[in-house]
């Protein structure tokens, strides 16, 4: 870490002229302690990059500052909180910082350090306040500025009373490190980072030990954190898959509760339950995830079915655990493997609700596919996601069909061609799902959720081989971004040859065109038109 050489002028007066110009002499390299070593192998110190060293004396001076103007005051300490000293133990970046404060709210102490950077002749930003909104999760009111160009967030230690049935706090009051620690939803995020001490604080004593052996426990009981804040059950799973740290029995106990399950479907907006499992399958685990949702028995309640199912049956929890257990081994196939994060996003998410394939539900009195209502209501995905879900769904019985086939008899370019076009840019990502279904109907009995490397490579390796040869003909075909080609005749110009008014029957002839371009590369308009009147003729 850094600290700045000892001056003589008073704290107050110190001028931080080298702390803007980044002069290297005024910081001298120290030595971290250290705190043993995390379960990922990772000798745990907080090394401060020089911004951070910078905003850590920064603060210190403010505390001075504040001494002297408010001596009436008990000692007012910075403590950087929460996920930043963790990740910082890991080794791990970590850009959010927020700065608890003892004996004042957050918008006072940032306006000191304005003050403070004032008196020292620093230009200083903008302070944002906010409010506090329970509905939205927050809680406390909470300043945010920028400190070289960093943006720092600051707030009060606190602690909070629950009242029955509800997440939300019924009293928020000033607390002391120690109560402030107690009331976070687990022990590894409970830890300080005294800016003033340079040491890292650990009130429950259990926050680093926790991260030597690699375990997620709540700091208090269990069972009576999950009941003030249910949301807190998925947090658990959460950073549990995130880091790969094993989850104490007594959490796992705690969170199979009837009363904890009830007041997690009742207590927890289905936007904060969405939100948290977003971050769970795009996190370096998400696997785990579901596996951990499956053995907590969290799918029915994350993953709520409509009230009306007309057809089809939803699946076992356990489909989805094995789907993203394929899509895990399939990042093995160059051809079927996941390109980019947003389609292995993507995959993952339809995957996950994959037991809902083939229900149907209803939705004001229309028929609809029943993972549209799962997805909207119960994790709350944007459109776009409904939308995405929904077309690889509908891709699912006609790629395997073609597949098939064209093991048999190579495919038609025009048949291939306008299936891509109904599938839009998603047709890749379709057949990569495609192949997972037809991997699990296949070895329904397969650990595909065991480590992808102890699975035997000759399992499944020829119906792999069926659906990287649709996309080879694809390519062959030179088809593979054929969705985005123009009609060579517009509707209004097709329905002129044809000698009809504009209307529903220009659909009809522009897909009949479509095909005739897929079937013609080299075709010209005017053979095209030729074939748009012969088509409508022989009708």
């Amino acid at each position: 870490m850094f600290r700045l050489l000892k001056s003589t002028a008073p704290p107050t007066s110190l001028r931080l002229s080298s702390i803007i110009t980044n002069t290297p002499r005024r910081y001298i390299r120290m030595d971290s302690k250290t705190y043993g070593v995390s379960k990922n192998g990772v000798t745990m110190k907080v090394d401060l990059s020089e911004k951070e060293a910078k905003i850590c004396n920064v603060l210190q001076g403010v505390s001075s500052f504040i001494a002297q103007q408010r001596p009436e005051l008990p000692i007012i300490e910075s403590r950087i909180a929460g996920g930043w000293v963790r990740d910082k133990l890991l080794g791990k970046e970590c850009h959010d910082l927020d700065i608890a404060i003892n004996d004042m709210m957050g918008y006072e102490f940032a306006t000191y350090v304005n003050k403070y950077l004032e008196s020292q002749g620093v230009p200083t930003r903008s302070i944002a306040k906010i409010d506090s909104n329970p509905e939205k999760s927050k809680h406390l009111e909470t300043a945010t500025t920028k400190l070289f160009d960093q943006e720092v967030d600051f707030c009060n230690l606190r602690t909070e009373i629950y009242e029955e049935g509800s997440r939300i706090p019924s009293q928020i009051t000033f607390g002391t490190p120690t109560e402030d620690a107690y009331r976070r939803d687990i022990t590894i995020n409970s830890l300080f980072y005294n800016v003033n001490s340079h040491q890292v604080e650990d009130f429950t004593e259990q926050g680093i030990p926790d991260l030597i052996k690699g375990f997620i426990r709540t700091p208090l009981e269990p069972f009576e954190t999950f009941r003030d804040d249910p949301l807190r059950v998925i947090r658990c799973i959460r950073f549990s898959s995130r880091f790969n740290f094993d989850m104490v029995p007594e959490l796992c106990q705690a969170a199979k509760h009837p009363e904890i399950k009830n007041a997690l479907i009742h207590k927890i907006s289905r936007e904060r339950i969405g939100i948290e499992f977003d971050k769970m399958i795009t996190g370096p685990y998400p696997l785990l995830s579901l596996q951990l949702i499956h053995q907590l028995d969290l799918y029915p309640i994350i993953m709520a079915p409509p009230q009306i199912i007309k057809s089809g049956t939803v699946g076992d929890a356990l489909l989805a655990v094995q789907a993203v257990g394929i899509l895990q081994w399939l990042q093995q196939n160059d051809g079927l493997r996941a390109i980019s994060d947003d389609e292995k996003r993507s995959l993952i998410l339809t995957a996950s609700v994959l037991p809902y394939y083939g229900a149907v539900s209803e939705f004001k009195k229309r028929v609809i596919p029943a993972v549209q209502l799962v997805l909207r209501d119960s994790i709350k995905t944007n459109n776009t996601d409904v939308a995405t879900v929904n077309t690889i769904f509908r891709g699912v019985d006609k790629l395997q069909h073609m597949a098939s086939n064209n093991m048999k008899q190579p495919v038609k370019r025009s048949e291939l061609g306008m299936l891509i076009r109904d599938l839009g840019a998603l047709w890749q990502t379709a057949i990569k799902m495609t192949t997972i279904k037809e991997l699990l109907d296949t070895y329904p009995n397969m650990s595909w959720s065991q480590d992808p490397t102890a699975i035997d490579t000759e399992t499944g390796q020829a119906i792999c081989h069926k659906y990287n040869a649709l996309i080879q003909a694809a390519k062959d075909y030179q088809i593979t971004d054929c969705y985005t080609w123009k009609h060579m005749v517009d509707g209004k110009r097709a329905a002129q040859v044809v000698g009809v008014k504009t209307g529903p029957i220009v659909t009809e002839l522009l897909k009949m065109q479509m095909t005739w371009q897929l079937e013609h590369p080299n075709g010209t308009k005017e053979e095209c038109e030729q074939a748009i009147k012969a088509y409508w003729d022989s009708k």
